[in-house]
């Protein structure tokens, strides 16, 4: 399981923190659940968290998240999970760290405790039936709608991540990535790190373009 490190942030950054965190998450979502609540749940149904650190650094490797990694505040912490398909308990030393087992690997952002984005990958692939029940255990009484976001939206809250859909209360988003990742996050959280992203974008281009 892996600790963020906090980066130092600008007055603004530290700003849109507090923004960051100040959208309550959906009532009804497994996004905002605490980590207690979700490894219950979890750990019964036979998942277990990785806890070697190469095999976590290879499960990590080109996750859309990583990139973020520096405006994480201190309270950030992700942990990545496995579950078999069957609900089997796995052993920790059957795991491999250039290869994932069949079954799903689930990753989860926490901040102050609480889930702000999950990432569920299945080895080969989902079914329909899969994503189906998937995505209505997520929304938990709601429901998903398919959205495309105008880049010239002035009305839309920025997105760090992209989305294709969204809770019916806009405050849960999520994303396939292919036919055997999806991604579901906060939609507070998602804006205001593409917020920070642009305010540090905006600062480095000085030094950037210095002597042209």
């Amino acid at each position: 399981m892996m600790k963020l490190p906090g980066l130092p942030l600008s007055a603004f950054s530290t700003a849109l923190l507090c923004l960051l965190f100040s959208v309550p998450a959906a009532a009804e979502a497994r996004i905002g659940e605490s980590r207690e609540t979700i490894e219950r749940r979890l750990f019964s149904a036979g998942g277990i968290v990785y806890r070697d650190d190469q095999i976590e650094a290879s499960r990590r490797r080109g996750m859309p998240y990583v990139k973020f990694m520096d405006f994480m505040p201190d309270s950030a912490e992700l942990r990545i999970y496995y579950k078999t398909p069957d609900g089997r308990k796995p052993k920790s030393s059957s795991m491999e760290e250039k290869r994932m087992l069949p079954g799903w690997d689930i990753h989860v952002l926490y901040v102050r405790g609480k889930s702000v984005l999950e990432v569920y990958r299945r080895s080969q692939g989902m079914t329909d039936p899969e994503l189906n029940l998937l995505l209505a255990a997520l929304a938990q009484g709601s429901y998903w709608k398919k959205v495309k976001p105008a880049p010239d939206d002035e009305k839309a809250l920025p997105s760090a991540f992209g989305y294709d859909m969204e809770l019916d209360d806009s405050l849960v988003r999520g994303k396939m990535q292919g036919r055997d990742t999806l991604m579901v996050f906060e939609t507070g959280f998602d804006a205001g790190l593409a917020e920070m992203e642009s305010a540090d974008d905006l600062e480095r281009a000085p030094d950037s373009v210095n002597g042209f």
